[in-house]
Protein backbone atom coordinates (compact mmCIF):
# COMPACT_ATOMS: atom_id res chain seq x y z
CA UNK A 1 0.00 0.00 0.00
CA UNK A 2 3.10 2.60 0.34
CA UNK A 3 3.03 5.25 2.49
CA UNK A 4 -0.01 5.71 5.28
CA UNK A 5 -1.64 9.22 4.22
CA UNK A 6 -3.23 11.96 6.62
CA UNK A 7 -6.22 12.78 4.34
CA UNK A 8 -8.86 15.80 5.28
CA UNK A 9 -11.45 15.29 3.40
CA UNK A 10 -13.91 18.77 2.96
CA UNK A 11 -17.40 18.87 1.51
CA UNK A 12 -20.07 21.67 2.47
CA UNK A 13 -22.31 19.08 3.44
CA UNK A 14 -23.48 15.38 3.25
CA UNK A 15 -26.84 16.06 4.21
CA UNK A 16 -28.96 12.98 2.76
CA UNK A 17 -30.93 15.32 0.47
CA UNK A 18 -27.46 16.10 -1.29
CA UNK A 19 -27.70 12.47 -2.88
CA UNK A 20 -24.61 11.68 -4.94
CA UNK A 21 -22.63 14.53 -3.38
CA UNK A 22 -22.75 12.07 0.18
CA UNK A 23 -22.53 8.79 -1.51
CA UNK A 24 -19.67 9.88 -3.22
CA UNK A 25 -17.45 11.58 -0.47
CA UNK A 26 -18.19 8.72 2.27
CA UNK A 27 -17.84 6.44 0.17
CA UNK A 28 -14.12 8.27 -1.39
CA UNK A 29 -13.64 8.26 3.18
CA UNK A 30 -13.85 4.44 3.21
CA UNK A 31 -12.38 3.41 0.80
CA UNK A 32 -9.39 5.28 1.68
CA UNK A 33 -9.45 4.39 5.04
CA UNK A 34 -9.73 0.56 4.43
CA UNK A 35 -5.91 0.90 3.15
CA UNK A 36 -4.93 1.90 6.26
CA UNK A 37 -4.59 5.74 5.65
CA UNK A 38 -6.11 8.37 8.27
CA UNK A 39 -9.27 9.62 6.71
CA UNK A 40 -11.26 12.84 8.05
CA UNK A 41 -14.00 14.86 7.02
CA UNK A 42 -14.98 18.20 7.86
CA UNK A 43 -18.14 19.22 7.08
CA UNK A 44 -21.02 21.29 7.93
CA UNK A 45 -24.66 20.89 9.56
CA UNK A 46 -26.34 22.26 6.66
CA UNK A 47 -29.20 20.60 5.09
CA UNK A 48 -30.67 22.53 2.42
CA UNK A 49 -31.80 25.91 4.29
CA UNK A 50 -32.55 24.00 7.08
CA UNK A 51 -29.19 22.16 9.57
CA UNK A 52 -28.98 18.35 10.60
CA UNK A 53 -29.46 18.08 14.23
CA UNK A 54 -25.74 16.42 14.81
CA UNK A 55 -23.51 16.48 17.63
CA UNK A 56 -20.64 19.45 16.37
CA UNK A 57 -17.40 20.02 16.90
CA UNK A 58 -16.30 16.14 18.06
CA UNK A 59 -15.44 13.40 15.94
CA UNK A 60 -18.60 11.54 14.85
CA UNK A 61 -18.76 8.33 13.12
CA UNK A 62 -21.11 8.16 10.04
CA UNK A 63 -21.35 5.15 8.02
CA UNK A 64 -17.86 4.31 9.50
CA UNK A 65 -16.10 7.70 8.73
CA UNK A 66 -14.74 9.96 11.13
CA UNK A 67 -16.75 13.16 10.69
CA UNK A 68 -16.28 16.61 12.32
CA UNK A 69 -19.16 18.87 11.39
CA UNK A 70 -19.28 22.79 11.80
CA UNK A 71 -22.34 25.26 12.75
CA UNK A 72 -23.67 26.52 9.27
CA UNK A 73 -24.23 30.04 10.16
CA UNK A 74 -25.52 31.23 7.41
CA UNK A 75 -26.78 29.65 4.16
CA UNK A 76 -27.16 32.16 1.47
CA UNK A 77 -28.12 31.01 -2.31
CA UNK A 78 -27.09 27.47 -1.49
CA UNK A 79 -23.55 28.76 0.04
CA UNK A 80 -22.75 27.50 3.27
CA UNK A 81 -21.00 30.38 5.91
CA UNK A 82 -19.33 28.71 8.76
CA UNK A 83 -16.91 30.26 11.13
CA UNK A 84 -15.98 27.35 13.18
CA UNK A 85 -15.01 25.35 10.19
CA UNK A 86 -12.69 28.17 9.23
CA UNK A 87 -10.94 27.68 12.31
CA UNK A 88 -11.15 24.44 12.07
CA UNK A 89 -9.12 24.28 8.69
CA UNK A 90 -6.56 26.21 9.96
CA UNK A 91 -5.94 23.96 12.77
CA UNK A 92 -6.15 20.92 10.73
CA UNK A 93 -4.66 21.87 7.09
CA UNK A 94 -1.10 21.58 8.62
CA UNK A 95 -1.16 18.47 10.28
CA UNK A 96 -2.68 17.08 6.90
CA UNK A 97 -0.58 15.22 3.97
CA UNK A 98 -2.81 16.24 1.50
CA UNK A 99 -6.66 17.58 1.17
CA UNK A 100 -9.47 16.42 -0.70
CA UNK A 101 -11.84 19.34 -1.48
CA UNK A 102 -15.18 18.51 -2.72
CA UNK A 103 -17.39 20.78 -4.98
CA UNK A 104 -17.18 24.57 -6.60
CA UNK A 105 -18.74 27.95 -5.20
CA UNK A 106 -18.55 26.97 -2.09
CA UNK A 107 -17.22 29.15 1.06
CA UNK A 108 -16.54 26.05 2.81
CA UNK A 109 -14.06 25.17 -0.06
CA UNK A 110 -12.10 28.42 -1.00
CA UNK A 111 -11.36 28.67 2.75
CA UNK A 112 -10.15 24.62 2.54
CA UNK A 113 -8.00 25.51 -0.84
CA UNK A 114 -6.72 28.96 0.82
CA UNK A 115 -4.91 27.42 3.70
CA UNK A 116 -3.76 24.80 2.02
CA UNK A 117 -1.75 27.36 -0.31
CA UNK A 118 -0.87 28.92 2.69
CA UNK A 119 0.78 26.22 4.89
CA UNK A 120 1.85 24.48 1.21
CA UNK A 121 -0.25 21.17 1.67
CA UNK A 122 -1.02 20.15 -2.19
CA UNK A 123 -4.42 19.61 -2.06
CA UNK A 124 -6.60 18.00 -4.88
CA UNK A 125 -10.20 19.73 -6.07
CA UNK A 126 -13.46 17.70 -7.42
CA UNK A 127 -15.70 19.84 -9.32
CA UNK A 128 -18.67 16.89 -8.49
CA UNK A 129 -20.39 17.69 -11.36
CA UNK A 130 -20.79 21.88 -10.48
CA UNK A 131 -19.61 22.74 -14.34
CA UNK A 132 -22.09 20.78 -15.58
CA UNK A 133 -23.48 23.04 -18.14
CA UNK A 134 -27.53 21.72 -17.50
CA UNK A 135 -27.13 23.71 -13.73
CA UNK A 136 -24.53 26.58 -14.78
CA UNK A 137 -26.61 28.13 -17.41
CA UNK A 138 -29.85 27.22 -15.53
CA UNK A 139 -28.94 29.01 -12.35
CA UNK A 140 -27.46 32.17 -11.42
CA UNK A 141 -25.03 32.32 -14.13
CA UNK A 142 -23.68 35.45 -13.19
CA UNK A 143 -22.65 34.85 -9.44
CA UNK A 144 -21.28 31.75 -10.62
CA UNK A 145 -18.83 33.27 -13.53
CA UNK A 146 -18.39 35.77 -10.66
CA UNK A 147 -17.12 33.24 -8.31
CA UNK A 148 -14.86 31.62 -10.80
CA UNK A 149 -13.03 34.65 -11.79
CA UNK A 150 -12.92 35.58 -8.41
CA UNK A 151 -11.85 32.52 -6.46
CA UNK A 152 -12.13 29.08 -8.87
CA UNK A 153 -9.66 29.48 -11.45
CA UNK A 154 -6.98 30.11 -8.95
CA UNK A 155 -8.32 27.14 -6.52
CA UNK A 156 -7.93 24.55 -9.72
CA UNK A 157 -4.81 26.25 -11.18
CA UNK A 158 -3.11 26.25 -8.11
CA UNK A 159 -4.16 22.80 -7.13
CA UNK A 160 -1.69 19.62 -7.15
CA UNK A 161 -4.44 17.97 -9.47
CA UNK A 162 -8.01 18.10 -10.14
CA UNK A 163 -9.97 14.74 -10.02
CA UNK A 164 -12.70 13.93 -12.33
CA UNK A 165 -15.28 11.03 -12.20
CA UNK A 166 -15.56 10.31 -15.97
CA UNK A 167 -13.64 11.71 -18.70
CA UNK A 168 -17.30 13.76 -19.88
CA UNK A 169 -16.69 15.56 -16.80
CA UNK A 170 -13.07 16.91 -17.37
CA UNK A 171 -14.46 18.23 -20.72
CA UNK A 172 -17.36 20.01 -19.05
CA UNK A 173 -14.78 21.54 -16.27
CA UNK A 174 -12.45 22.36 -19.60
CA UNK A 175 -15.15 24.31 -21.07
CA UNK A 176 -15.63 26.79 -18.65
CA UNK A 177 -11.54 27.44 -16.73
CA UNK A 178 -8.29 26.94 -18.36
CA UNK A 179 -7.15 24.30 -15.94
CA UNK A 180 -3.65 23.92 -15.88
CA UNK A 181 -2.98 22.00 -13.08
CA UNK A 182 -2.81 17.90 -13.84
CA UNK A 183 -5.95 15.40 -13.98
CA UNK A 184 -6.76 13.12 -12.42
CA UNK A 185 -9.79 10.65 -14.12
CA UNK A 186 -10.94 8.38 -11.63
CA UNK A 187 -13.93 6.54 -11.57
CA UNK A 188 -16.44 6.30 -8.61
CA UNK A 189 -16.83 3.17 -6.68
CA UNK A 190 -19.47 1.31 -4.85
CA UNK A 191 -19.07 -1.81 -2.07
CA UNK A 192 -19.99 -4.63 -4.09
CA UNK A 193 -20.41 -6.63 -0.36
CA UNK A 194 -23.65 -4.14 -0.05
CA UNK A 195 -25.36 -5.63 -3.58
CA UNK A 196 -23.92 -9.01 -2.94
CA UNK A 197 -27.27 -10.10 -1.13
CA UNK A 198 -30.12 -8.70 -2.09
CA UNK A 199 -33.67 -8.74 -0.74
CA UNK A 200 -35.74 -11.69 -2.04
CA UNK A 201 -37.24 -10.76 -5.16
CA UNK A 202 -41.28 -9.50 -4.97
CA UNK A 203 -40.52 -7.65 -1.58
CA UNK A 204 -40.82 -4.40 -3.45
CA UNK A 205 -43.97 -5.20 -5.41
CA UNK A 206 -45.55 -7.09 -2.33
CA UNK A 207 -45.65 -3.01 -0.93
CA UNK A 208 -46.85 -1.71 -4.18
CA UNK A 209 -49.51 -4.71 -5.60
CA UNK A 210 -50.36 -2.44 -8.67
CA UNK A 211 -46.90 -3.58 -10.10
CA UNK A 212 -47.96 -7.01 -10.11
CA UNK A 213 -47.05 -9.11 -13.42
CA UNK A 214 -45.79 -6.03 -14.87
CA UNK A 215 -42.18 -5.21 -16.53
CA UNK A 216 -40.72 -2.56 -14.09
CA UNK A 217 -38.92 0.50 -15.12
CA UNK A 218 -37.05 2.43 -12.11
CA UNK A 219 -35.79 5.66 -12.47
CA UNK A 220 -34.19 6.30 -8.70
CA UNK A 221 -32.63 9.08 -7.50
CA UNK A 222 -32.99 12.78 -6.66
CA UNK A 223 -35.87 14.74 -8.02
CA UNK A 224 -34.18 16.82 -10.11
CA UNK A 225 -34.78 18.84 -13.46
CA UNK A 226 -31.52 17.68 -14.84
CA UNK A 227 -32.21 14.04 -14.24
CA UNK A 228 -34.88 14.23 -17.36
CA UNK A 229 -37.84 12.86 -15.74
CA UNK A 230 -39.92 15.20 -17.95
CA UNK A 231 -38.27 13.18 -20.98
CA UNK A 232 -38.80 9.94 -19.14
CA UNK A 233 -42.71 10.28 -18.56
CA UNK A 234 -42.87 11.66 -22.21
CA UNK A 235 -41.37 8.29 -23.64
CA UNK A 236 -43.43 6.10 -21.14
CA UNK A 237 -46.13 7.79 -22.41
CA UNK A 238 -45.86 6.99 -26.00
CA UNK A 239 -44.78 3.58 -25.28
CA UNK A 240 -47.90 2.73 -23.50
CA UNK A 241 -49.52 4.09 -26.17
CA UNK A 242 -48.20 2.08 -28.25
CA UNK A 243 -49.24 -1.43 -26.43
CA UNK A 244 -45.95 -1.70 -23.70
CA UNK A 245 -47.12 -3.18 -21.02
CA UNK A 246 -44.97 -2.13 -18.34
CA UNK A 247 -45.23 -0.30 -14.69
CA UNK A 248 -43.32 3.10 -14.38
CA UNK A 249 -41.34 3.51 -10.41
CA UNK A 250 -40.01 6.78 -9.98
CA UNK A 251 -38.24 6.80 -6.49
CA UNK A 252 -36.55 9.34 -4.58
CA UNK A 253 -37.11 12.80 -2.94
CA UNK A 254 -36.09 16.10 -3.77
CA UNK A 255 -37.34 20.25 -3.87
CA UNK A 256 -41.35 19.33 -2.91
CA UNK A 257 -42.42 22.08 -5.52
CA UNK A 258 -40.75 19.67 -7.72
CA UNK A 259 -42.10 16.77 -6.89
CA UNK A 260 -45.86 17.86 -7.41
CA UNK A 261 -44.84 18.71 -11.04
CA UNK A 262 -43.65 15.39 -11.20
CA UNK A 263 -46.85 13.87 -10.49
CA UNK A 264 -48.34 16.62 -12.57
CA UNK A 265 -46.68 15.43 -15.48
CA UNK A 266 -47.78 12.12 -14.68
CA UNK A 267 -51.62 13.07 -14.71
CA UNK A 268 -51.12 14.83 -18.05
CA UNK A 269 -49.75 12.83 -19.44
CA UNK A 270 -52.42 10.13 -18.97
CA UNK A 271 -50.21 7.47 -17.06
CA UNK A 272 -50.85 8.02 -13.27
CA UNK A 273 -52.46 4.59 -13.02
CA UNK A 274 -49.72 2.97 -14.63
CA UNK A 275 -46.90 4.76 -12.47
CA UNK A 276 -45.67 5.18 -8.62
CA UNK A 277 -43.82 7.71 -6.96
CA UNK A 278 -42.37 6.01 -3.82
CA UNK A 279 -40.61 8.88 -2.26
CA UNK A 280 -37.28 8.57 -0.13
CA UNK A 281 -36.33 5.13 0.28
CA UNK A 282 -34.51 3.67 2.72
CA UNK A 283 -31.17 1.54 2.02
CA UNK A 284 -32.61 -1.61 2.64
CA UNK A 285 -36.20 -0.69 0.85
CA UNK A 286 -33.36 0.76 -1.74
CA UNK A 287 -32.03 -2.50 -2.79
CA UNK A 288 -35.65 -4.58 -2.46
CA UNK A 289 -36.47 -1.75 -5.16
CA UNK A 290 -33.54 -2.65 -7.67
CA UNK A 291 -34.03 -6.66 -6.91
CA UNK A 292 -37.69 -6.10 -8.23
CA UNK A 293 -36.49 -3.61 -11.32
CA UNK A 294 -36.76 -4.99 -15.02
CA UNK A 295 -35.11 -1.63 -16.64
CA UNK A 296 -33.33 0.61 -15.26
CA UNK A 297 -33.52 4.70 -17.14
CA UNK A 298 -31.91 7.70 -16.73
CA UNK A 299 -32.22 10.25 -19.48
CA UNK A 300 -30.10 12.89 -17.64
CA UNK A 301 -29.34 16.14 -19.05
CA UNK A 302 -25.90 16.00 -17.36
CA UNK A 303 -24.56 13.91 -14.85
CA UNK A 304 -20.77 13.69 -14.17
CA UNK A 305 -20.75 10.27 -13.88
CA UNK A 306 -23.96 8.35 -12.75
CA UNK A 307 -23.20 6.73 -9.44
CA UNK A 308 -27.28 5.35 -9.03
CA UNK A 309 -26.24 3.64 -12.66
CA UNK A 310 -23.84 1.56 -11.21
CA UNK A 311 -25.63 0.92 -8.54
CA UNK A 312 -28.48 -0.81 -10.69
CA UNK A 313 -25.85 -2.66 -13.11
CA UNK A 314 -24.41 -4.22 -9.43
CA UNK A 315 -27.56 -5.86 -9.42
CA UNK A 316 -28.10 -7.10 -12.73
CA UNK A 317 -30.36 -4.31 -13.85
CA UNK A 318 -30.18 -3.91 -17.36
CA UNK A 319 -29.66 0.13 -17.82
CA UNK A 320 -30.67 2.49 -20.51
CA UNK A 321 -28.79 6.18 -20.17
CA UNK A 322 -28.66 9.33 -22.13
CA UNK A 323 -25.75 10.60 -23.49
CA UNK A 324 -25.41 12.83 -21.17
CA UNK A 325 -24.63 10.75 -18.18
CA UNK A 326 -20.53 10.74 -17.30
CA UNK A 327 -19.99 6.94 -18.15
CA UNK A 328 -22.14 6.57 -21.14
CA UNK A 329 -19.32 5.78 -23.03
CA UNK A 330 -17.76 2.84 -20.79
CA UNK A 331 -21.07 1.30 -21.36
CA UNK A 332 -21.24 1.57 -24.72
CA UNK A 333 -18.22 0.35 -25.48
CA UNK A 334 -18.97 -2.95 -22.94
CA UNK A 335 -22.00 -3.09 -24.64
CA UNK A 336 -23.72 -3.10 -21.32
CA UNK A 337 -26.59 -0.96 -21.81
CA UNK A 338 -28.61 1.21 -23.95
CA UNK A 339 -27.63 4.65 -24.50
CA UNK A 340 -29.85 7.27 -26.60
CA UNK A 341 -29.50 11.11 -26.63
CA UNK A 342 -31.74 13.39 -24.90
CA UNK A 343 -35.30 12.91 -26.81
CA UNK A 344 -38.37 11.13 -26.00
CA UNK A 345 -38.95 9.53 -29.46
CA UNK A 346 -35.47 7.57 -28.86
CA UNK A 347 -35.85 6.75 -25.45
CA UNK A 348 -39.37 5.31 -25.75
CA UNK A 349 -38.08 2.82 -28.98
CA UNK A 350 -35.65 1.43 -26.61
CA UNK A 351 -37.83 0.96 -23.61
CA UNK A 352 -40.68 -0.61 -26.18
CA UNK A 353 -37.54 -3.05 -27.47
CA UNK A 354 -35.99 -3.58 -23.96
CA UNK A 355 -39.81 -4.11 -21.83
CA UNK A 356 -40.56 -6.82 -25.57
CA UNK A 357 -37.22 -8.58 -25.42
CA UNK A 358 -36.43 -10.07 -21.96
CA UNK A 359 -33.33 -12.00 -23.25
CA UNK A 360 -31.69 -8.82 -24.13
CA UNK A 361 -32.73 -7.58 -20.96
CA UNK A 362 -30.61 -10.20 -19.21
CA UNK A 363 -27.87 -10.13 -21.67
CA UNK A 364 -27.38 -6.31 -20.79
CA UNK A 365 -28.30 -6.98 -16.79
CA UNK A 366 -25.22 -9.61 -16.78
CA UNK A 367 -22.66 -7.53 -18.83
CA UNK A 368 -23.40 -4.42 -16.41
CA UNK A 369 -22.64 -6.78 -13.55
CA UNK A 370 -19.07 -7.54 -15.17
CA UNK A 371 -18.29 -4.06 -15.59
CA UNK A 372 -19.04 -3.40 -12.28
CA UNK A 373 -16.51 -5.33 -10.42
CA UNK A 374 -14.14 -4.96 -13.13
CA UNK A 375 -14.43 -1.00 -13.20
CA UNK A 376 -16.18 0.62 -10.71
CA UNK A 377 -15.70 -1.29 -7.31
CA UNK A 378 -14.72 0.84 -4.34
CA UNK A 379 -11.18 -1.12 -4.29
CA UNK A 380 -10.37 -0.20 -7.26
CA UNK A 381 -10.83 3.17 -6.64
CA UNK A 382 -9.43 3.62 -3.65
CA UNK A 383 -6.51 2.02 -4.84
CA UNK A 384 -6.26 4.60 -8.11
CA UNK A 385 -6.90 7.33 -5.75
CA UNK A 386 -4.10 6.08 -3.15
CA UNK A 387 -1.68 5.23 -6.34
CA UNK A 388 -1.82 9.03 -7.26
CA UNK A 389 -1.70 10.91 -3.91
CA UNK A 390 1.25 9.37 -3.05
CA UNK A 391 2.90 10.82 -5.35
CA UNK A 392 1.23 14.10 -5.16
CA UNK A 393 2.22 14.47 -1.40
CA UNK A 394 5.77 16.41 -0.16
CA UNK A 395 8.95 13.99 -0.70
CA UNK A 396 9.07 11.98 3.16
CA UNK A 397 12.29 13.93 3.71
CA UNK A 398 10.51 16.76 4.53
CA UNK A 399 9.54 17.58 8.21
CA UNK A 400 5.70 17.78 8.90
CA UNK A 401 4.18 20.52 9.24
CA UNK A 402 3.06 20.86 13.38
CA UNK A 403 -1.09 20.24 14.08
CA UNK A 404 -3.56 17.87 13.45
CA UNK A 405 -6.63 17.22 12.00
CA UNK A 406 -8.57 16.59 15.08
CA UNK A 407 -11.15 18.91 14.88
Amino acid sequence: MGTELRILVTAHSIAPRTGGLRSGVLGICRGLAKRGHQVTLYTTNADGNETLDVPLEVPTLVEGVEVYFYSAQKIILGNVFSLPMVSALRRGVPGADIVLIHSLYMFTSTVAAHYSRKYGVPYVLRPHGTLDPFLVYRRRWPLKWAYIQLFEKRNANCAAAVQYSSRMEEEMTRHFISVTAPSLVIPEGISLENFSKLPSRGTFRAKYPETAGKVLILFLGRFHQKKGLELLIDAFARAKIRGTDAHLVLAGSGDSDYVQRVSRMLHDAGVSRCSTVTGELSEEDKLATLADADLFVLPSYGENFGLAVVEAMACGVPVLISDKVGIWREIAEAEAGMVVPCDPDRIAEAIEKLVNYPELRATLGERGRKLVHARFSMDRMAERMELAYQSLCRPPDVVRAPGNMGG
